[in-house]
């Protein structure tokens, strides 16, 4: 259960290769921390941006079995619950590096990471009004990945 960092486009592609792309998995359950806090005079603290994480857990149908993605510098979240009509299996998932996504002053000369359960995720689409099927993303600094648990074989877990 060793972390690996995405650092570059190669590792993206071992992670994508590793996970079938994300085929056939789904998000099981993720947890938020700002680390920002309240100590017990009422003095609230606060942390950098970089230190906001975002873990989620997913399960694969594939010999990959259960793997989690941690998110560091977390700067949006979209996470899709149930949709009318629409399961929340992934058949497909975004996963790139970009630059110049926020507003100048805030992301120069930082890139970003950005992760979809829709392979053919658009930037462009983010603020659009609600709709279905939505799509999940998130947008962060830093990202790492590991397995939890291998499978020894194919078995029905997100359906």
């Amino acid at each position: 259960m060793v972390w690996k960092e995405i650092l570059t486009d190669a590792d993206i592609e071992e992670l994508m290769d590793t996970c079938l792309g994300f085929h056939d998995a789904c998000i099981v359950s993720a947890a938020y921390a700002s680390n920002t806090y309240v100590d017990e005079e009422g003095k609230m603290y606060f942390t950098e941006p970089e230190n906001f994480r975002l873990n989620v857990l997913f399960h694969s149908q594939w010999k990959i079995g259960r793997f989690e993605l941690s998110f560091g510098g977390v700067r949006r979240v979209h996470l899709v619950g149930g949709q009318d009509n629409h399961l929340n299996i992934i058949y497909g998932a975004y996963l790139k590096f970009h630059k110049n996504i926020l507003p100048a002053k805030y992301d120069m000369p930082k890139r970003r990471i950005v992760w979809s359960d829709h392979a053919e995720f658009a930037l462009n689409e983010i603020d659009e009004p609600f709709k279905e099927p939505a799509v999940s993303y998130i947008i962060a600094s830093s990202l790492k990945w590991r397995v939890v648990e291998s499978l020894n074989a194919k078995t029905s877990g997100c359906m």
